[in-house]
């Protein structure tokens, strides 16, 4: 498989010349400036620094002999086509800035996907022209030179060119004569990299690295007295050097020549038998990593070097040992116990003075040298030293200020290196043959601190990127918080803490957060986030700690809540039935329920759900809590008894992870559960209560048969808006003939698999239901078998225009009489609901579970505001011995209270709080 980087293609635009050539530009001036940045670039400008050319092929048209055109940084979406010359001595040259560098060119041309004007030069019919430092995105060659004479290509990155055709990333072509190509990156091209083709004499192909073109590396065809020495050529896969048809008198010299993992085995320096005359191969190394034949020479392959020699007398200072060189390591040398280390011959054709990068030639006495000197071979020369870094210990502090810098230097042999710091401070330069060096900043400042390596032996030197050093007053560590509650993640009672503006003259090095709730201490940066598991008054501190070892603490009181919310109903929805899933829950097992396909970013407040228990031989009851808690709330959310199959409505806020968890206190127990709604902060529908009325009741009529439905007006009647969106009904089946269910839903829709209530034979079952209105304002009530009288009352509406939002508390117990005494036949009691456990005394509704155990004798409870008159409605129905729970949504009277009526008998109560509703 042939490997290659990925490119993204930038959008391309064709830029073509103006129809009149800008004016000649004046014999004295020496640079024309090209910057497509600046605002007073102009085509039709003189190419002055102040006023530059906007696009290259302006500067190339306008530029005459001995002048530079000098292109700025920046993208230039064009193909140039050089048409004026220069003169022996005295060329054109039309230059990058920043070409010297070791670092990717500054100025990109590109033609990508530009099927017109595809190159990025066109040289055709000039001479005495260089081209030099620019990086090419091209859709066919980078460059071509046709039919022209000492040209030269020098100092370019060509990549990923040549997708038209495919075509070589550099081309040189008919008549052309002194062509050279030298010092270049021709990396990743669709066909070879570089080309010398029929007709052209004389080219010089130097110092380039070339790598994983999918054509080759380089080929000549019919191309005499061409020259192809110390080239780094790695991962070529159709083979590094290929001189083709008649090419003879060629020199093949220097060369590090190599395939890579992703080829398959080649041939990879071929010399056809026309080329065979006067062509010379020496000094090279040929490693044909994946097995081929590292020659062919006129028609016959040969393994070796040493096969190469004996059988021409060719390559007889070839080496076929491994380079050491990859695919990943191009930009670099070759190591320093590399066999091309020192070993070239320094007075081959073409070879150069200085390698790709502009480096001297260097000695390295860890190989011995060829007789004529200590060239590397390949396009890269290793030196003495390279790759110099500064550290400072301490770049931020009081003064005055102690630091030690450090030069960290990469030796490629042993010797003596020399330092000389400056800490910018205009101190002298400290200077040591020590790596590692103290100085003290009396003054307040921001520094700049350099070092400079120096070889005594080869003279060369490097210089490091400057390390700043800021310098300030003293000063006291103080650390500063800011809590926020966080968005969409960890649920709704996650929080967001900031120590970032605490301030030391020293550097911050830690934060230490202690949450105030008992959990582990958070160790780190000064961000930091935390899920609270139920709401409260915590003490959050952070410690923040600074490099001198000093520490300090800020502390804030939190207030952990839940926010208030509107209401959003979705299509009931069965969200998980653990008869499908498995056996039966054991006492204490944790069930855990997410709200299905949630819109992105929708993070709820709190669920509603009608959570039904399905019971074994045991009696028991369900707790539904936010995941994450590790302990109960002390409060019940649906009893059963053994055999029982009980459904409840259950409102319960979400945990660290969205989620609720639902654990049976008995062995045995199923659990079913349909998902009917959520609130969420900042949206949703309001909620207004109503006074509780009764919408239906089909005793005074005639039971609804099994697979029967009635309907339900809830629009326009008892207070009920048009804007309504849902209602809070209290829904009751009594006197059943057999098993079955209710589902209520919105009218006109399709009936949803889920069930509202579950009943038995000759029982009386009440469940609160929250459900969406239809479009004609009704809802539809269905039975699943046998005929049940069915009674719906209506305790309130959710729409745009109701008035309170809901809040979710911490459960909360606000009555049970069993410690006392059962509530007696027509009697009441008051529940305190506002003015305590997180409930404003001005609350207008609560959400509460009613909970019937050990009565009497059958009758049912109803709950209304304190203080106003008892509706004929109820909440919860019971007979005598059973234990019965029921969600209901009442509303407050003005001091905050709902009262409690019995009807009959002796019963015991118990009333558990999950929330309250009050005023936008």
């Amino acid at each position: 498989m042939y490997l290659r980087r990925l490119v993204l293609p930038a959008a391309v635009a064709t830029v073509l010349a103006a129809t009149a050539l800008p004016a000649v530009a004046a014999e004295d001036v020496t640079v024309l400036h090209v910057d497509r940045r600046s605002k007073q670039c102009s085509d039709a400008g003189s190419g002055s620094a102040a006023a530059p050319f906007c696009t290259v092929q302006a500067g190339a048209d306008a530029a005459r002999a001995g002048q530079t055109v000098l292109v700025h940084e920046g993208g230039y979406q064009e193909q140039v086509t050089v048409r004026q010359s220069g003169e022996p001595g005295r060329p054109i040259v039309i230059q990058a800035t920043g070409w010297d560098q070791p670092t990717w060119p500054d100025v990109e041309i590109s033609t990508y996907g530009n099927e017109q004007r595809p190159r990025g030069f066109v040289l055709s019919g000039v001479h005495d022209v260089t081209v030099r430092g620019f990086r090419f995105w091209t859709s066919s060659e980078a460059v071509l030179v046709e039919n022209s004479q000492r040209v030269t290509v020098e100092r370019n990155q060509a990549d990923n060119s040549g997708r038209l055709g495919p075509t070589p990333a550099i081309r040189l072509a008919g008549a052309t004569t002194g062509a050279v190509v030298r010092r270049n990156h021709v990396l990743y091209n669709e066909s070879h990299g570089i080309a010398v083709d029929a007709g052209v004499t004389g080219a010089v192909v130097s110092t380039n690295v070339i790598v994983a073109n999918r054509g080759g590396g380089v080929v000549a065809t019919d191309a005499p007295d061409t020259v192809i020495t110390s080239n780094t050529l790695i991962g070529n896969c159709a083979g590094g050097v290929a001189l083709v048809g008649g090419s003879p008198r060629t020199a093949v010299r220097n060369n590090v020549i190599t395939d890579s993992d992703h080829c398959t085995a080649n041939v990879q320096l071929r010399v056809s038998e026309g080329s065979v005359p006067g062509t010379t191969v020496d000094h090279n190394v040929v490693h044909p990593l994946m097995g081929g034949a590292g020659y062919r020479w006129g028609g016959t392959n040969h393994t070796t070097p040493e096969q190469l020699t004996a059988a021409t007398g060719q390559g007889a200072h070839d080496l076929g040992d491994d380079p050491k060189v990859s695919r990943s390591s191009y930009g670099s040398p070759t190591p320093a116990d590399s066999v091309a280390q020192d070993s070239a011959d320094a007075s081959a054709p073409g070879q150069l003075d200085i390698d790709l990068l502009g480096n001297p030639r260097a000695d390295n006495p860890l190989r011995p040298n060829s007789p004529t000197g200590f060239h590397d071979r390949g396009a890269i020369e290793l030196q003495a030293i390279d790759s110099l870094a500064l550290s400072v210990d301490q770049t931020t502090g009081p003064t005055p200020l102690p630091v030690t810098a450090t030069a960290k230097l990469v030796r490629n042999w042993p010797g003596e290196t020399s330092y000389s710091f400056d800490f910018g401070d205009g101190s002298a330069p400290v200077r040591s043959n020590e790596p590692t060096v103290q100085h003290s900043y009396p003054a307040t400042g921001t520094y700049q601190v350099t070092v400079t390596a120096t070889d005594p032996a080869s003279g060369r030197s490097l210089s490091s990127r400057p390390e700043r050093v800021t310098v300030v007053a003293p000063g006291d560590l103080v650390a500063k918080l800011s809590v926020k509650p966080r968005q969409y993640y960890g649920g709704p009672l996650a929080y967001e803490f900031d120590a970032t503006g605490s301030t030391s003259p020293w550097p911050l090095t830690g934060f230490e957060y202690d949450f105030g709730d008992g959990t582990p201490r958070w160790t780190g940066g000064p961000e930091a986030a935390h899920s609270y598991a139920r709401p409260g008054t915590y003490q959050v501190t952070v410690t923040g700690s600074d490099s001198s070892g000093r520490r300090a603490t800020s502390t804030q009181q939190l207030q952990v809540a839940y926010s208030a919310s509107g209401y959003v109903p979705i299509t009931p929805t069965r969200v998980a039935d653990t008869r499908e899933s498995g056996p039966a829950l054991y006492a204490g097992e944790q069930t855990q329920v997410k709200l299905p396909q949630l819109p992105d970013g929708v993070r709820p407040e709190a669920v509603v759900l009608n959570v039904t228990a399905v019971a074994g031989s045991q009696p028991g009851y369900l707790t539904v809590r936010p995941d994450g808690q590790t302990s109960l709330p002390g409060t019940s959310n649906l009893n059963y008894t053994a055999g029982q199959v009980v459904a409840n409505l259950v409102t319960v806020p979400v945990g660290v992870t969205d989620q609720v968890e639902i654990i049976p206190s008995a062995n045995g127990t199923h659990v079913v559960v349909d998902a009917v709604g959520y609130y969420r902060a900042g949206t949703g529908d309001g909620f207004d209560p109503v006074t509780p009325a009764r919408l239906l009741d089909t005793r005074t009529s005639a039971p609804v048969g099994p697979g029967g439905t009635t309907s339900i007006q809830l629009r326009g009647t008892h207070g009920v808006p048009a804007d309504a969106t849902a209602a809070v009904l209290n829904l009751t089946a009594t006197g059943p003939t057999s098993a079955g269910y209710l589902t209520a839903y919105p009218s006109g829709t399709a009936r949803p698999g889920t069930s509202s209530l579950n009943f038995t034979p000759g029982r009386t079952v009440a469940n609160q239901v929250l459900v969406p209105i239809g479009a004609d304002g009704r809802v539809t009530v269905f039975n699943s078998g046998g005929s049940t009288d069915v009674v719906a009352d209506l305790f309130g509406y959710y729409g745009p225009s109701g008035g309170s939002l809901f809040t979710p508390v911490a459960p909360a117990r606000l009555l049970d009489t069993r410690p006392g005494g059962a509530l007696g036949p027509d009697s009441s009691t008051v529940v305190p609901v506002g003015g305590g456990n997180g409930v404003p005394a001005d609350a207008t509704a609560a959400v509460l579970n009613l909970t019937a155990t050990e009565p009497g004798q059958a009758g049912y409870f109803t709950l209304y505001p304190d203080g106003g008159s008892r509706p004929g409605t109820s909440n919860l129905n019971f007979t005598a011995g059973q234990t019965v729970p029921n969600h209901a949504t009442v509303p407050l009277g003005p001091e905050g209270r709902a009262r409690l009526y019995n009807v009959a008998g002796r019963t015991h109560a118990v009333v558990d709080l999950f929330g309250y509703f009050g005023k936008r």
